[in-house]
């Protein structure tokens, strides 16, 4: 029997959220106290705690602290040197310039240290903004508002130290309770296969990306690796277990459309799907009881189906028994998830296995010293934005706010051109819904009192917002930027145009400079569709020739991450110029997420595959992998009416892959 039960009144505020509303507080509160005697320290001091939280991701204590010492050292050199040459215009521009190829060369480093270089370059157009008189006591105030901010925020991991992983684990739970909802839909003849097919990949994607957060978590933090590990291998287990259900739809559709199976065989997904998702809410701790209680359906369902399987002809039934097997695995693992169960020491596998390798700092530097590099590529495409971004500002240097337009230009340009036109669709919009009901607040509300906590909840909506809803978030900042400004300078319709004008302008630039060194990844995807299915076949070797339990997993992982990576390049490629045949390379990305759920069902199930037909698929796996063209003599696999199942689905698949060589 399984049951999650929750409390009457549990409740727990998203990791993101909470952080929102604690760097909202860690930001105002300086300025709010030291704004009557010592603006210029709270206005420093603020925006110190402002730019160093941007650079606060998930992760544990070490992941923090050397977030803060890297945020530490970055910030106080750039608003040291280039508050300081800010007394002549050309010399500014320069360092303005050097210090932006620089911080943006910080990508190569990775994420954390992409985040801070990005940050640095925005502190210097806050310092271009704010023009300080004294560059070290401008600067001790950044730096004290990044130490007031980072006080906090390790407190707070010293008091949780895996509030990150919780969430995480969470966040996966839930993707992973989206992509049931989706397999759900495999069985609806109502929808079109080819659209559940592109659901289910992009998910695959969203899962394979917070499992991958979740191992970063997990495994960073060496000392306290297993402690959580018994939940981790679960959550990754169940999507794999729910990747295993996979057949030949188009035909499982036809032959059981008129046994009632399909929709009953639905809705049992769907339920694992509520499932997953209350489950979600309670992990990793289980809480004392009270609610979730689908058994009575559950068992409705599952007997139901048994019984339109007893009626079937063998070959049709076996797909409903194989249905019924792998949601009871699927409800055993969600109850050993929720009951906090130790694995088996022989099923933990050892954790710095499935760490990347370390890589000396010069030789991450090294590697992207060359124009192929999309990090030299960008920081050079950001570093002339910025020169023609600076001339502009310099044509304007009377209106005190034309710093906008680069910051503007900072955020929303991106290496990648989908990344860069989504951005810039999302900045426009938000600007423009910020500037609107900020304007309607200003004509309605006169209390400054009442203003100022709507720009508070302004600034809230900014950082809950800043990473899942972008557009959302420029909205809240808009608002509390012109309410703030219009308080303080008066002129809100000067403020209101300046906003618009350099955001759209800024904008502009950013997209128009996406030619500009372009990185496009067109180029790319043969190369990823041809690793994805070299990845596959690596797994399938590893599956074949019964490896242990731990190259398995890893052989997983990799093929995982490759056909996340070839899903992600397709969606980058679809809005860039170029003739790369798409509609064949989604058609690959299509069979070789259907050849890794078939490895899968076949490892969990324990099969030994039949050799020839195993022989055959491997030979086709690798004839693709060489380009090389079918030959004539390919032995056709009939589908028609026939239902394929294990090896022999495989060896269709492949045959079919074969083709797009």
């Amino acid at each position: 029997m399984f049951k999650i039960k929750a409390p009457l009144f549990h409740f727990r505020l998203n990791e993101s959220v909470a952080d929102a509303l604690r760097n909202t507080v860690i930001v105002l509160l300086p300025v709010v106290l030291l704004y009557q005697h010592y603006r210029q320290a709270g206005i420093g001091i603020g925006v110190g705690a402002l730019l160093i939280s941007l650079t606060d991701l998930p992760g544990n204590r070490r992941n923090k602290v050397l977030t803060a010492l890297q945020s530490f050292a970055i910030f106080f050199l750039v608003s040291m040197i280039f508050s300081a040459s800010l007394s002549a215009p050309i010399l500014a521009g320069l360092v303005l310039l050097i210090l932006t190829f620089l911080l943006s060369m910080a990508a190569a480093l990775g994420g954390r240290s992409a985040t801070a270089g990005t940050m640095g370059i925005v502190l210097m157009v806050f310092t271009l903004g704010l023009r300080p008189k004294d560059p070290l006591l401008f600067s001790a105030f950044i730096v004290a508002g990044g130490a007031w901010f980072h006080a906090v925020s390790l407190v707070q991991v010293l008091i949780r130290p895996f509030r990150s992983l919780h969430q995480a684990l969470r966040e996966a739970l839930l993707a992973t309770a989206d992509f049931l909802t989706a397999k759900a839909a495999c069985y609806n003849p109502a929808v079109p296969l080819d659209e559940a097919y592109r659901k289910t990949i992009a998910l695959h994607l969203r899962v394979s990306e917070k499992q991958e957060l979740v191992r970063q978590l997990l495994l960073s933090d060496r000392t306290n690796a297993r402690r959580l590990l018994n939940t981790t291998i679960r959550v990754i287990n169940l999507y794999e277990q729910v990747t295993a259900m996979h057949y030949d739809y188009a035909i499982v559709r036809e032959r059981l459309v008129q046994t009632g199976a399909l929709p009953l065989t639905a809705e049992l997904i769907t339920l694992l799907s509520e499932e997953t998702r209350q489950l979600s809410r309670i992990v990793p701790t289980p809480r004392s009881l009270n609610t979730l209680s689908n058994d009575a359906r559950y068992n409705q369902l599952t007997g139901e189906l048994s019984i339109v399987a007893g009626r079937m002809e063998k070959e049709d039934a076996s797909v409903i028994n194989g249905i019924l097997i792998n949601t009871a695995a699927i409800r055993n693992l969600l109850a050993e998830i929720a009951a906090d169960e130790q694995l088996a020491i022989e099923d933990l596998p050892e954790p710095e296995a499935f760490l990347p390798a370390e890589v000396a700092f010069l030789s991450k530097l090294r590697a992207h010293f060359n124009l192929r590099s999309p990090v030299l590529r960008f920081s050079l495409r950001l570093t002339l934005l910025f020169a023609a971004g600076y001339l502009v500002t310099l044509f304007f240097a009377s209106n005190q706010y034309s710093y906008w337009l680069l910051l503007t230009i900072v955020i929303v340009a991106r290496p990648k051109l989908a990344l860069t036109w989504q951005r810039n669709l999302e900045r426009l919009s938000g600007t423009a819904a910020g500037v609107l009901l900020a304007s309607l607040l200003l004509f309605l509300i006169k209390p400054a009192v009442v203003l100022l906590v709507i720009a508070a909840m302004g600034l809230l909506c900014f950082f809950v917002w800043n990473r899942s809803a972008y557009a959302r978030s420029v909205t809240g900042i808009t608002v509390c930027v012109v309410i703030c400004l219009s308080l303080y300078h008066g002129q809100p319709a000067t403020i209101i145009s300046a906003r618009l004008c350099y955001s759209l302008t800024g904008c502009v630039l950013a997209f128009a400079g996406i030619f500009i060194f372009p990185v496009w990844i067109n180029k790319e995807l043969d190369e990823l569709a041809h690793a994805a299915v070299e990845g596959n076949l690596l797994f399938l070797e590893a599956v074949a020739g019964e490896a242990a339990l731990q190259e398995i997993r890893l052989a997983r992982k990799e093929a995982h991450l490759r056909l996340a990576r070839l899903s992600e390049g397709l969606r980058h490629a679809r809005v860039e110029p170029g003739k790369a045949d798409l509609p064949g390379l989604e058609q690959i990305q299509v069979l070789n997420y259907r050849i890794n759920a078939v490895i899968i069902s076949l490892f969990l199930a324990g099969r030994r595959p039949e050799q020839h037909q195993l022989e055959r698929t491997m030979a086709y796996m690798r004839g693709f992998i060489r380009g090389e063209k079918p030959v004539t003599n390919l032995p056709e696999i009939l589908y028609g009416q026939q239902l394929l199942k294990g090896t022999a689905l495989l060896e269709a698949l492949s045959l079919e892959l074969i083709k797009h060589a």
